[in-house]
This record gives structure tokens, sequence and C-alpha cells, in this order.
């Protein structure tokens, strides 16, 4: 199982998308976080208590599904170059390969954001100080802010991941976890209206306190992650059994 997790890492660490999605990510934190947010501040946004957690957030729903890319690709592009048949003859296990590629995401997924919710808020207070801004003292709930903002980094690469070990075609899943949040759930969100908000990407958001549109139900971010997770174990299930089962090819 080692060897299997290591050999997934690696993949994921010697690929050139890794990368440029990780770059384009930096790029788009420092814009926002740095320039639009912070070099053009406001005189009420200097003064707003909860703007540094505000940045937080808004940088993982931002971000968070660019960086799912990465997982998106680590599956399919063993399908686009026929590389899975040595992977799953080297490994002798389909099971471990799917545990070892999800571990592989989860890890990935868990530094990605790590590293864009730290940054954000640094990058915002550095482009307020470049500007002669000062913010007044931040009202930051570390313990509720910390585990919401892995849980919603994780939560977009594992709904990535559980598309491209169904799909498996590379244009698909990137289409899907695209698609799904852009139109299909607003789509969806016509017939249930307020309830809406329990589908896989609203109740993401609403981890975070946000919501795709003000006239959904309110709901906590306890009860957003488990909805969530109820998701994610259908999807596992239901991938790891079509990889288990279905032929690699």
């Amino acid at each position: 199982m080692f060897s299997a997790l290591k050999s997934e890492f690696r993949k994921i660490t010697t690929v050139r998308s890794t990368y440029v999605i990780f770059a384009l990510a930096l790029l788009l934190v420092a814009f926002f976080s740095f320039y639009a947010t912070g070099w053009r501040a406001s005189h009420a946004q200097q003064f707003d208590t909860n703007l540094l957690a505000a940045q937080v957030q808004q940088a993982i729903v931002s971000v968070g599904l660019l960086g799912s890319i990465v997982g998106v690709l680590l599956v399919t592009h063993e399908y686009r170059y026929n590389t899975i048949m040595y992977t799953l003859t080297n490994t002798g296990s389909r099971t471990k390969v799917y545990v070892a590629k999800l571990l592989a995401v989860t890890g990935f997924a868990l530094i990605f954001t790590v590293t864009m919710g730290v940054l954000s808020p640094l990058l915002t207070v550095a482009g307020m100080s470049a500007h002669g801004l000062s913010l007044v003292p931040q009202n930051m709930p570390l313990a509720s802010l910390f585990w919401e903002a892995l849980f919603v980094g994780w939560g977009y690469s594992m709904l990535s991941f559980v598309f491209a070990m169904i799909i498996r075609v590379q244009v698909g899943a990137i289409s899907a976890m695209f698609l799904v949040p852009a139109m299909l759930e607003p789509l969806l969100g016509i017939l249930l209206k307020k309830n809406a908000v329990y589908l896989p990407y609203n109740s993401l958001q609403s981890v975070l306190g946000q919501a795709s549109s003000p006239e959904l139900a309110h709901i906590s971010a306890g009860t957003g992650a488990v909805v969530i997770m109820a998701y994610l174990v259908l999807g596992f299930l239901v991938s790891w059994q079509l990889f288990v089962q279905r032929d690699a090819q």
C-alpha cells in the first residue's frame, strides 16, 4: 500500500500541470487579495473586523475548483496515456490503487488549501500597507475557520475525484466538474427553490457560510458538512465499485 501511495504522489509531483495549476491559483489569489481587496481597499473595508476571515473563505471558494483539476488529471492521465494497466499490474489490487489515488489527492488538496488560505489574508494586509492603510483588530475564529476551509478545499477535490473515477475521460470529467456547479445546480435550483441548498456544491459553500443565491435556505456549517459527506460517501462507493468491476480500458 505504501509503495502504491508513493507512486501516486510521484505522479502528482512530476507533471507540469500540477505546478501550472498551483501557480495560476497563486496568481489569482495574489490579484484579488493584494490588489483588488488590499491595494484598492475602501474606507469601509479598512474598518471591517471580519475582512481577513472573509478573505480566507473567498480564496478557498475562488480557487478550490481550480485546484481540484490536479486530482482529475491524476486519474484521467492514466486512461489517456494507457498507463493504468501498468499501475494495476504493479499493485495487484484495484482497491489499493483506488485508495492510494484518493489519499494522494487528499494530501495535495490539504496542502493547496492551507497555502491559499494562509496567503490570502497576508497578501491583503500587505496590499493595504503598501497603500498606506491599516486594518482595525480582526475577528478571526481560527478553530472554526481552519476546519471549514480545509473541509471545503478537500470537498472540491473529492467531488472532482469522483467525477474522474466514474467518467474516466479527461474532457468529460473536467466538463462535469465545471458544468455541475455552473449549470446543473442552478437549473435544479429552479425546481427545488430554497431546498437547492442541499445540492452538492451549494451545501459545500454553506460550510463557509456562503450561498450562491440569497433565496436559498440557511443551513449551518455542520449541516452542510454532513450533507456533502453523504454525497461523497455515495460517490466513493459507486466509483470504487465501477473501478473494481469495470474493465480498465
